[in-house]
Parts: C-alpha cells; structure tokens; sequence
C-alpha cells in the first residue's frame, strides 16, 4: 500500500511538524487502511472519504489524530460483514484488526468500528496503548456526488513516489456537515474546519476552495432536511437553514477546554488562532451562506 518509513525519518518529521511518534505511525495506519478500501474496490462517487480527513486533499493544516469518516448515499451501504472485511488488512509490516461494526441509531443508517487495532511490525515508535483508531461510516444520503482528488498528507515520508487519487466529499458538503457539526453538536473542530474553508476561499493567485454561492446555501439546506428525519429531536431547534446560519454568525463559545486539543501542524500554529477563525466564519462564510457574498 506504502512505503514504510523508517524510524529515524519518522522521528524527525514528528520533530518538524510537532506531532507526536505515536500519532504519526497512527495516521500512517490510517492512510493504508483508506487506501486498502480502496484497493477492495469501496470509493466511488457514491462512496467518498469525508470529515477533516477529506480536507487534507486541500491542504488543511488540522492534524487529526484518531477518527477516520466516509459516508456513502443511502443505496450504497454497506452491510456489515462487509465493512468488516473492508476495514481488514494485512501484510508483512502491518495488521489491522477492526472491531464488528455496530450502528450508531436504530435505523442504521450509520455505523462505527471501535476500536480498530493494529500490530506495526515496520517501526518500535507505537506503544501498545496507542494501537487503535476508529472508522465512521454514514449512510445517511449524499447530497452531492464526491470529488475525485490526489491525496495529500500534512508531512513528507517518502511512502509513495506517485500521490493516488482518491473519491472524497465535495467540499460544499463538507461545509454543510460542518455547520450541522458546530451549530447542532458544537464540536470545536467542526466550527476550525469551517474557518480554513472560508479562509481557503480567498487565498491567492489560486484559491484552495471555489465554492457557488447557490450550491452552497442549497446544500446544508438539504442536509438539514436529511438529518431532521434521523434525528427528529436533535435537530427540532434548526426548522430551516436560516435558523442553522443564524446561530452559525453568533460569536462561538469553546468550552471544556476543546481548543486546547485542537492540534495544527507546528508552521501553521500562529496562524490559525480562534479569532482568525471567528472572522473568517462570519465575514466570509456567513454572508456566503446568506447569499450576500
């Protein structure tokens, strides 16, 4: 699937990118397995790899640490036994083990594998304790058909000479699980994720992000609708889109010390600070989603 490193590679990557050993190995493990779905034939139009992940592949600099997420339309899920074996892998330098995948609602419409474990044989630079991720699979509908894009990854290791492509979320639907993220559940890392992607929408001579103005406003909309029938009563305070923008423009509140665990890759800290963030949300995205910008 990969190239794997070395240790002393991996060690000083860990080093430049402030990322700890044991984090960088796990995000290794997490790259084969996406690439070994692929291998077994899961991605598709139909079938992407979504959440933050998915925002590597436009250079975000948010390093996330455990979760991998794909989503699929809803007559494209998978059963699960075979999630199970898509999330199975094996050669000589690395095992992966998932645990049976269980639904996260009594529809099914999504499912979780957790933990899935691994054994990696290539390097001595993951303690036992650290020997795990998790994978969300949710079936609840695609609004838009995913995007076929070369995978990028936030640091150098040298594990393939060519960068695969890969089918992943159209990015305006990705702003929409987002906003639901940040506005329904306020997970921290939603509301971060939203302000790279207004941000990416100005940067120059090449934006990061071309976003339609219509399709943006139609998309969390439909969205919206979607989870209002899986989650009547978690979504009951959001009746339209309006309500979701307008608590999306209302300056964020990241209690419980969420911030603090955000994790940006070392050159991009300074950066990406919450009042950056603020700003670019509701000067950039905000009007976007109203039709004003």
């Amino acid at each position: 699937m990969i190239e794997y490193p070395d240790d002393e590679a991996t060690e000083a990557e860990s080093e430049k990118h402030g990322i700890p050993e044991e984090v960088l190995i796990r995000d290794l493990v997490r790259v084969v397995e996406v690439l070994n779905m692929k291998a077994k034939g899961f991605f598709g139009s139909q079938r992407v790899l979504a959440g933050s992940m998915a925002l590597r592949f436009f250079n975000s600099p948010r390093f996330t640490v455990y979760d991998a997420d794909f989503a699929t339309a809803v007559d494209a899920q998978p059963g699960r036994k075979e999630l199970e074996e898509l999330l199975r892998y094996s050669d000589d330098d690395l095992e992966i083990t998932p645990t049976s995948p269980t639904p996260h609602d009594a529809r099914g419409t999504a499912w979780g594998s957790e933990p899935i474990t691994y054994v990696p044989a290539f390097t001595s630079l993951a303690p036992e304790g650290s020997r795990e991720f998790k994978a969300d699979i949710a079936s609840r509908g695609l609004v838009l058909p995913g995007i076929e894009r070369e995978f990028r990854l936030p640091y150098d290791l040298g594990i393939w000479e060519e960068a695969p492509s890969l089918w992943i979320m159209d990015p305006h639907e990705v702003v929409a699980e987002k906003t639901l993220g940040w506005v329904v559940n306020r997970q921290v890392k939603h509301y971060a994720d939203l302000g790279f992607i207004a941000l990416g929408t100005t940067t120059s001579p090449k934006p990061l992000f071309v976003l339609d103005g219509g399709v943006l406003r139609e998309t969390p909309a439909a969205k919206l609708e979607i989870m209002r029938g899986v989650q009547p009563d978690r979504h009951a305070a959001w009746p339209s889109i309006d309500h979701v923008v307008g608590t999306l423009e209302e300056d964020p509140v990241f209690g419980g010390g969420q911030w603090e665990r955000i994790v940006y890759v070392r050159a991009r800290r300074d950066r990406f600070k919450p009042e950056l963030l603020m700003a670019a949300v509701q000067r950039i995205l905000v009007p976007m989603l109203k039709g004003a910008g």
